[in-house]
Protein backbone atom coordinates (compact mmCIF):
# COMPACT_ATOMS: atom_id res chain seq x y z
CA UNK A 1 0.00 0.00 0.00
CA UNK A 2 2.78 2.03 0.68
CA UNK A 3 4.49 1.67 -2.69
CA UNK A 4 1.13 2.95 -4.48
CA UNK A 5 0.66 5.73 -2.15
CA UNK A 6 4.38 6.70 -3.12
CA UNK A 7 3.75 5.60 -7.01
CA UNK A 8 0.80 7.91 -7.60
CA UNK A 9 2.30 10.69 -5.30
CA UNK A 10 5.09 10.29 -7.49
CA UNK A 11 2.79 10.70 -10.58
CA UNK A 12 0.89 13.66 -9.26
CA UNK A 13 4.38 15.10 -8.70
CA UNK A 14 5.19 14.88 -12.44
CA UNK A 15 1.89 15.82 -13.63
CA UNK A 16 2.78 19.03 -11.44
CA UNK A 17 6.15 19.62 -12.70
CA UNK A 18 4.67 19.34 -16.39
CA UNK A 19 2.20 21.79 -15.33
CA UNK A 20 5.02 23.96 -14.21
CA UNK A 21 7.23 23.37 -17.22
CA UNK A 22 4.69 24.11 -19.83
CA UNK A 23 3.35 27.38 -18.02
CA UNK A 24 7.44 28.65 -18.20
CA UNK A 25 7.34 27.77 -22.04
CA UNK A 26 4.16 29.55 -22.60
CA UNK A 27 5.06 32.39 -20.56
CA UNK A 28 8.82 32.89 -22.80
CA UNK A 29 6.71 32.07 -25.76
CA UNK A 30 4.86 35.13 -24.83
CA UNK A 31 7.92 37.09 -23.48
CA UNK A 32 9.24 36.57 -27.00
CA UNK A 33 6.01 38.06 -28.69
CA UNK A 34 5.82 40.62 -26.71
CA UNK A 35 9.22 41.04 -27.41
CA UNK A 36 9.18 40.73 -31.15
CA UNK A 37 6.04 43.40 -30.99
CA UNK A 38 8.27 46.06 -29.10
CA UNK A 39 11.25 45.66 -31.96
CA UNK A 40 8.21 46.21 -34.20
CA UNK A 41 6.37 49.07 -32.76
CA UNK A 42 9.73 50.59 -32.04
CA UNK A 43 11.11 50.55 -36.15
CA UNK A 44 7.98 51.97 -36.74
CA UNK A 45 8.45 54.91 -34.07
CA UNK A 46 12.00 55.48 -35.75
CA UNK A 47 10.36 55.45 -38.88
CA UNK A 48 7.96 57.77 -38.66
CA UNK A 49 10.49 60.17 -36.92
CA UNK A 50 12.59 59.82 -39.60
CA UNK A 51 9.70 61.17 -42.55
CA UNK A 52 8.41 63.44 -39.76
CA UNK A 53 12.57 65.15 -39.91
CA UNK A 54 13.06 65.09 -43.70
CA UNK A 55 8.94 67.13 -44.34
CA UNK A 56 10.21 69.44 -41.62
CA UNK A 57 13.66 69.91 -43.48
CA UNK A 58 11.87 70.15 -46.52
CA UNK A 59 9.55 72.60 -45.23
CA UNK A 60 12.34 74.66 -43.66
CA UNK A 61 14.19 74.88 -46.92
CA UNK A 62 10.26 76.07 -48.57
CA UNK A 63 9.89 78.98 -45.53
CA UNK A 64 13.45 79.96 -46.20
CA UNK A 65 13.14 80.22 -50.28
CA UNK A 66 9.69 81.98 -49.58
CA UNK A 67 11.46 84.35 -47.52
CA UNK A 68 14.31 85.02 -49.76
CA UNK A 69 11.73 85.65 -52.78
CA UNK A 70 9.91 88.36 -50.53
CA UNK A 71 13.03 90.10 -49.32
CA UNK A 72 14.20 89.78 -52.71
CA UNK A 73 11.21 91.50 -54.44
CA UNK A 74 11.33 94.08 -51.14
CA UNK A 75 14.72 95.03 -52.36
CA UNK A 76 13.67 95.39 -56.24
CA UNK A 77 10.80 97.78 -54.85
CA UNK A 78 13.20 99.93 -52.61
CA UNK A 79 16.15 99.93 -55.48
CA UNK A 80 13.20 101.28 -58.05
CA UNK A 81 12.50 104.80 -55.85
CA UNK A 82 14.45 107.14 -57.32
CA UNK A 83 17.46 108.21 -55.56
CA UNK A 84 16.27 111.86 -54.57
CA UNK A 85 12.93 110.75 -53.51
CA UNK A 86 14.28 107.80 -51.46
CA UNK A 87 16.49 110.33 -48.95
CA UNK A 88 12.89 111.83 -48.52
CA UNK A 89 11.42 108.66 -48.00
CA UNK A 90 9.97 108.58 -44.10
CA UNK A 91 10.83 106.01 -41.95
CA UNK A 92 7.53 104.86 -42.00
CA UNK A 93 7.48 104.37 -45.77
CA UNK A 94 10.25 101.92 -45.06
CA UNK A 95 8.03 100.12 -42.37
CA UNK A 96 5.35 99.88 -44.18
CA UNK A 97 7.47 98.09 -47.27
CA UNK A 98 8.94 95.78 -45.06
CA UNK A 99 5.40 95.12 -43.50
CA UNK A 100 3.90 94.62 -46.93
CA UNK A 101 6.78 92.13 -47.91
CA UNK A 102 6.41 90.56 -44.48
CA UNK A 103 2.38 89.94 -45.14
CA UNK A 104 3.16 88.71 -48.72
CA UNK A 105 5.33 86.04 -47.07
CA UNK A 106 3.08 85.03 -44.67
CA UNK A 107 0.93 84.27 -47.32
CA UNK A 108 3.03 82.66 -49.32
CA UNK A 109 3.89 80.24 -45.85
CA UNK A 110 0.47 79.72 -45.50
CA UNK A 111 -0.87 79.54 -49.21
CA UNK A 112 2.12 78.10 -50.95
Amino acid sequence: MAAEDNTRDSSAVDRVMNQVLEAEREARDAVALCRAEALKILAAAEEDARRTARRTECRITLVHRIADRAVDRALSELRKTPADSESRMLEADVHSLVNLALDELVEEVLNP
